[in-house]
């Protein structure tokens, strides 16, 4: 979650970016799951760069796109 002072609901979970770091307290092993990536672009392009510098193959990442919202 990013820029909780604009939400108006309360939110107790993680917030900022989806790191490396992150991505291990919850997961451990990243190269295990199958990731399933959607979103603006350059979120997808930014989340596959995490991934693939964390040791994923493409092969185990699938992504789509949308544009404009």
């Amino acid at each position: 979650m990013t820029e909780m002072e604009k939400s108006a609901q309360k939110w107790d979970g993680e917030t900022g970016y989806i790191t490396k770091a992150m991505l291990v307290k919850y997961l451990g092993d990243l190269t295990l799951p199958i990731y399933y990536i959607v979103g603006p672009p350059a979120m997808v392009t930014a989340m596959r760069k995490t991934l693939n510098e964390a040791g994923v193959d493409d092969d185990n990442i699938r992504t789509e796109e949308f544009s404009g919202y």
